[in-house]
């Protein structure tokens, strides 16, 4: 195996280049290898960093062909497929992935072979929500043995594929990865980088689904209630004041003062009643957000919303609120300015103080035109939504506990 590849594949990746710049730093900053005469890689192969490539394989595609299959491994890399499989079944997750990156190519207009995985149902979702879509266990007699050794279950999406997925364990390539193979946090932070260049390149062009999608697959995979969390103990007060005292202790006969931890005095937290997001989920992360306002006696202002507001309830700090029971007003179309006018009017008009909002919603509705001045975090129940134009997301689906 060899770093000397054939003119075809030089072509293509110059090809790449050229017709998509965005790219470029992603096509030139993993190594491609000549696999001529290795068996285990018939078409194409990546174990997330190196690139593999079948010299006859190449000749047999069309030049625009081949550099859609260049840009295909290359986007693998980039998006970190093989380190997010973690416990995943690696023919369910392999399938996935090829969905997700196909999807995401023939959108930028790139010519796919033949034999590609495309099904149009996953635009716009990540591998993961693919994934957990896909059928748990294809019937055996369903499958074909796809191109580069990946079985694919004829009936999702009528294609086979052509490229192998290694875990960085495996023997196979295992020449290649002996020397200068960066480990799995340097992997994350190569990705990192070219997809901080992907977002500089891409803006006001083509690139910018592709950039958008990037940055949805390849987010840090932080379990929402630590992402929550930060944002909560991120915000800080020094108002200690022994009277009134802190009522937790009173009945110790120990008067200490009413203020003494880090965290938020007064949050406002807005759920979108449209309909759009379910019940449970709703009261899942008003729970959450309950428990934290305890730790950090918060006072609490909880506004239901769909295209008007429905319900305003206040508890101050040592209310106690049973969320999980909470009857849900609204049903209607979605709109997020009336919380903000609500703030400006009833809140901030009055001249009491806001440390944040935090917005329930799966993020489908009409925004103001204007940033506030306090801090903003949307909590989304899903990857695939509008752009946000300000303040800071976290989405439930961030991870396995959430």
């Amino acid at each position: 195996m060899t770093e000397d590849l054939p003119q075809e594949l030089v072509q293509a990746r110059i090809r790449l280049m050229l017709s998509e710049p965005y790219l470029a730093s992603a096509v030139t900053r993993f190594p491609i290898f000549n696999a001529e005469g290795v068996d285990w890689c018939q078409t194409m192969a990546t174990d997330g960093y190196h690139i593999y490539a079948n010299p006859e394989f190449c000749r047999s595609l069309t030049p625009p062909q081949l550099s859609f299959v260049i840009a295909h491994e290359v986007l693998h890399c980039v998006l970190g497929h093989v380190d997010r499989r973690k416990d995943r079944d690696p023919l369910r997750w392999n399938i996935a992935i090829d969905f997700a990156t196909n999807l995401m190519l023939v959108e930028l207009r790139l010519e796919m072979p033949s034999n590609g995985l495309l099904d149009r149902q996953y635009t716009g979702l990540t591998a993961e929500e693919i994934y957990d879509r896909l059928p748990a266990k294809a019937p055996r007699r369903r499958q074909q043995a796809g191109r580069g050794g990946l079985p694919v279950d004829g009936a999702a999406g009528g294609g086979k594929g052509w490229d192998l997925h290694l875990d960085p364990s495996d023997l196979r390539g295992q020449a290649t990865r002996t020397k200068d193979f960066p480990t799995a946090l340097e992997r994350e932070r190569v990705r990192a980088g070219l997809i901080r260049e992907l977002s500089a390149k891409g803006q006001g062009s083509e690139a910018a689904t592709l950039v958008a999608e990037i940055r949805a697959c390849g987010r840090p995979r932080v379990p929402w209630k630590t992402l929550l969390s930060r944002f909560m103990s991120g915000l800080r007060r020094d108002d200690y004041r022994l009277m009134p005292p802190n009522k937790k202790h009173l009945w110790r006969k120990m008067y200490l003062p009413s203020v003494g931890a880090p965290g938020p005095s007064h949050i406002v937290v807005a759920i979108d009643t449209s309909g759009s997001m379910g019940d449970k989920i709703l009261r899942q992360v008003l729970s959450e957000v309950d428990r934290l306002r305890s730790v950090t006696q918060c006072h609490l202002t909880l506004i239901q919303c769909d295209a008007a507001i429905a319900q305003v309830q206040e508890f101050d700090e040592f209310s106690e609120a049973d969320f999980t029971r909470m009857k849900i007003h609204g049903g209607g179309g979605t709109n997020f300015i009336p919380v903000f006018d609500w703030i400006r009017k009833h809140a901030l008009g009055q001249g009491l103080r806001l440390d944040a909002l935090v917005y329930l919603t799966d993020g489908f509705g009409t925004f103001p035109n204007k940033e506030p001045d306090y801090p903003v975090i949307w909590i989304l129940e899903s990857s695939v939504h509008p752009p946000v134009p300000f303040g800071q997301v976290i989405h439930l689906g961030d991870a396995a506990d959430s």
